[in-house]
This record gives structure tokens, C-alpha cells and sequence, in this order.
């Protein structure tokens, strides 16, 4: 397999992923990312499968062209096998920086293939820095320079975040793509060095902020702005547990009353449910 194939595969699989979140909503929430899913119920393909869907038409177009306009370079420099990696290893490090950040809003979601494609465009520019980027015809900029206003423009996608886009994905997505192509290619570091600590450096840095001081970044996310003060996950677990053990005692003492005949449906489903899951 050549790496312009795995492009063709990405691009067909995002596109056909997507479009079937677009018509059905079960399969959107079934597939997206969401942390109490992903932590509490142990449904870890979400932080794959969420990378393989969008919120609307607009959000998938400017993901499949990005990927599409840089991997298209990538694939004259890197096997197929490398690519895959780039772009697998971005999504998977995006999403978990995402989990890390959200591991007590167990109510969060979001979906997009912005945390591999950031990774996508940041390996590629990695590797060519001195590439231009031209944005619709009208303005071209230099790769190096496209990559620090990427990152700015995550930054702000964080501060005002009003969406189920994954922003904070970005950037943890876009370094870890850095890294790899790195790993991959240790001479670009040594002959690119000061343009890859130009895009480096900024993307460490507000990885800290968002790590240690998140409020500087989050004063106008209305996602931090509803959870303040929040109540963290493993809170939410012993209450919702508490819960189901009060519905669980009162069906139990209904029965030792009137019987089992007494129940309803709805009662008897809780019931075995409980049952299961001890």
C-alpha cells in the first residue's frame, strides 16, 4: 500500500463516518467522544471513533481539505506505514490530552478529526518548513507561520468554545505529530531545529497553561463557565450508584408487600439491570 492510498482511505472513511452521524443521531452518540463513556463504562473505541466524525458539513470540509493539502506532500517523503502512524498516533494523543483535561466533567463531548489533522499539517511543515501554505487563492503564508497562527486560533477555539468541536485536541494532536515525524526523521531537528522550536515551544507552553492554569485560557468557554464549580466523575458515580440502590431497596421492599406480580415493566427492568451488573 502507498501512503497516497492510506490518504484516499482516510479521507473516504472520515466522509462516509460523518455523513452517517449527519442522518443518524444514535449512531453520532453512539460513536462520539464522551468521558463518563469512555471512563465509567470503558467504551474506549469512542476516543478512535469520535476522530471519524464531525458536527456539520463545513467542520468536515476544512478537516478533509487541511489533511488533504498537506498529506499530499507527506506522501512523496514518508511509506505508507509512517503516514498511518502520523496521523493515528496525533488522533489518539489528541483525544486522551482532551480526556485528561475534561476527567472530571463526565458530561463532555466531542467529536473531529481536528487532533489528527493538526498532527498531519504539523509533521508536514516539520519536514518542509520553508513550504507556503495557500489559504483560498488569496493570501500565501509561510508553513512555519501558518503553524503559529494554528495555534493561537486553538487557543482561541478554547477560550470561547461554545461547540462539541474538539479544540483542546488540537494542539496536543498537532505536537504529538511533531514528535513522531521527529522520531521518524531525527535529521530534520538538527537542519530545522529553529523553525521547529518557533512551533514547538508556543505549543508547550500553552499545553502548561491549559495543564496547571486553566482559567487563564477558559474565562469564556461556556463549557467551564456552566461546571464551575464542578462536581467531578467519581462524585457523579457514587450518586448516580446511591440512586439506583434507593430505587433498588424500594422495589425490594415492595415486593416483600405485594409480590413480584405487583411490579411494573418499568420496575422489573431496573431490577434486572441491578441484578447484571452485580
Amino acid at each position: 500500500m502507498n501512503a497516497a492510498l492510506v490518504v484516499i482511505l482516510l479521507l473516504l472513511a472520515n466522509v462516509v463516518f460523518s455523513f452517517k452521524g449527519f442522518r443518524n443521531k444514535y449512531f453520532f452518540h453512539k460513536y462520539q467522544f464522551v468521558v463518563e463513556k469512555v471512563l465509567l463504562q470503558r467504551q474506549y473505541w469512542r476516543v478512535i471513533t469520535a476522530g471519524f466524525l464531525h458536527v456539520g458539513w463545513g467542520h468536515l470540509v476544512v478537516n478533509m481539505l487541511s489533511f488533504y493539502f498537506f498529506a499530499a506532500d507527506l506522501v512523496y517523503v514518508v511509506p505508507a506505514w509512517q503516514l498511518f502512524l502520523i496521523y493515528f498516533a496525533s488522533l489518539t494523543g489528541g483525544q486522551l490530552f482532551a480526556l485528561f483535561i475534561h476527567r472530571h466533567h463526565g458530561d463532555y463531548s466531542a467529536v473531529g478529526a481536528s487532533g489528527a489533522v493538526a498532527g498531519v499539517v504539523f509533521a508536514a511543515i516539520a519536514y518542509t518548513p520553508d513550504m507556503y501554505v495557500n489559504i483560498l487563492g488569496i493570501l500565501s503564508l509561510p508553513g512555519w507561520l501558518y503553524a503559529i497562527g494554528y495555534i493561537f486560533i486553538s487557543i482561541y477555539g478554547i477560550r470561547s468554545q461554545s461547540d462539541n468541536i474538539g479544540h483542546e485536541a488540537h494542539l496536543a494532536g498537532a505536537v504529538t505529530g511533531l514528535l513522531v515525524m521527529i522520531a521518524l526523521h531525527p535529521a530534520i531537528l538538527q537542519v530545522h531545529y529553529l523553525y521547529i522550536a518557533a512551533i514547538l515551544l508556543p505549543c508547550i507552553f500553552f499545553i502548561y497553561i491549559v495543564l496547571t492554569r486553566p482559567y487563564i485560557l477558559l474565562i469564556r468557554n461556556n463549557f467551564f463557565r456552566q461546571h464551575q464549580p464542578y462536581r467531578s466523575i467519581d462524585d457523579q458515580y457514587r450518586i448516580d450508584k446511591a440512586r439506583r440502590e434507593k430505587q433498588v431497596d424500594a422495589i425490594l421492599e415492595k415486593i416483600q408487600r405485594k409480590g413480584m406480580i405487583s411490579l411494573t415493566s418499568e420496575e422489573r427492568r431496573t431490577l434486572e439491570e441491578y441484578s447484571n451488573k452485580l
